[in-house]
């Protein structure tokens, strides 16, 4: 879990506040931490978690007891599919949306700050689907 959740998630948090000890860097990493996933970059950390669910998931369905074991393990498949299918699609639209554009307007910001929470709750979903699987397989 620490290495398939707790270091993709928390590991670029942790590292962002030592930009404040760089004498170049002091004034730019003020609010870095929003800016990093200000255009939905934690959706990145989705997509590589549901690899570790993937593999987990896949070694345990020939070990399934039952059809019922096997059916929850299936859904949990496809759980995790959605959730990839999806975080790929809004990476790609936070992707186009931090470009520069010239015609930036106001209402703009309400959509990062959307994309910003959903991404946010999305990573947190998956961790969470992510340890319920792992600790009812194992």
């Amino acid at each position: 879990m620490l290495f398939n959740v707790g270091v993709p998630v928390c590991a670029p948090f942790a590292r962002l506040p030592l930009l404040s000890f760089s004498r170049f860097y002091r004034e730019s990493s003020k609010g870095i931490a929003i800016r990093s996933v200000q255009n939905g970059q934690l959706l990145w950390v989705v997509i590589s978690m549901r690899a570790g669910a993937y593999y987990e998931i896949g070694s345990a369905l020939g070990e399934a007891s039952t059809n019922g074991t096997l059916a929850f393990m299936l859904a949990g498949l496809l759980w995790h599919v959605l959730f990839l299918v999806v975080a790929s699609i809004l990476v790609t639209f936070g992707a186009a949306d931090s470009a520069p554009h010239l015609d930036y307007h106001r209402g703009d910001e309400a959509r990062e700050r959307r994309l910003m929470w959903t991404s946010t709750i999305m990573t947190a979903a998956v961790a969470a689907s992510f340890a319920l699987s792992h600790y009812s397989l194992n």
